[in-house]
């Protein structure tokens, strides 16, 4: 009789139990992550290609500022000279530049009325209008920081001039990006023969880097330039001036 009544209790108990399993679990309120899938609805936003490229004019030297020739016309006489492309020459530059860990943005062109606004780089009118076509590109170091521009302008069908201008500060502590940037302008746009050739005596485009930084610093000049001619036939300056950022380098090599 007992084991009769116990039955029905334990199946009454054990209902109960699994009604009330099932109400908790009803007003259980469940913890969602809505995680938008990566390509859903994305936010675009402009990415600025490069900063303002800094504009260079011609320099009028004063009676304070001392250029140094660096001439030496004979010993590129059986150096077959670059041909100067728009296209190819900032490619080399871009593939070297990577390689020593600076990076070259892909080049913006200009042409026609964007010349006046983008490509003003020189004081002289008449050498300032037969400027028809530019490229500019942006220079970063290895942390990404804003190093300056090459320019390479010309007419529509060939450069030439090929500008690398960089901004440092006050300590010049971006002076071997300067060198590397130089140096990689002189292999790829003039010629790989520095080394052996020593254009007046200096070792190496970083010498020549050095002696016009000290030459700068030395005679608290405001502007200093040197310059070295027949090169792979091209002309070669390099110019240092002061402002109030630091000190503005200029390298131009023009055929």
């Amino acid at each position: 009789m007992k084991q009769k009544i116990l039955i029905p209790v334990i199946f009454g108990i054990a209902i109960a139990i699994i009604l009330m399993i099932i109400l908790v679990s009803m007003n259980q309120k469940l913890i969602t992550v809505n995680e938008n899938p990566i390509n859903q609805n994305p936010i675009t936003k402009p990415i600025p290609i490069r900063e303002q490229p800094i504009p260079i004019n011609d320099t009028i030297l004063s009676t304070n500022d001392i250029v140094i020739p660096i001439n030496d016309t004979a010993i590129a006489q059986h150096i077959m000279p670059i041909i100067l492309s728009y296209v190819n020459s900032n490619s080399v530059m871009k593939s070297s530049l990577a390689s020593k860990g600076i990076s070259m943005s892909s080049p913006l062109t200009f042409s026609g009325s964007a010349i006046a606004k983008y490509c003003t780089f020189y004081a002289d009118k008449d050498k300032q209008n037969s400027i028809k076509y530019c490229t500019s590109t942006e220079l970063k170091d290895s942390k990404g920081k804003f190093l300056g521009n090459i320019h390479i302008i010309g007419n529509m069908n060939s450069p030439d001039a090929v500008l690398g201008v960089i901004q440092t500060d006050l300590y010049m502590s971006q002076i071997d990006s300067i060198k590397t940037t130089y140096q990689v302008m002189v292999e790829s746009i003039v010629c790989d023969c520095w080394q052996y050739k020593k254009p007046a005596h200096l070792e190496s485009v970083s010498a020549w880097i050095d002696a016009a930084k000290s030459h700068h610093l030395e005679g608290k000049h405001t502007t200093s330039h040197s310059e070295i001619g027949g090169l792979a036939k091209k002309q070669l300056v390099l110019e240092v001036t002061t402002n109030t950022e630091g000190y503005l380098w200029k390298f131009i090599i023009t055929n």
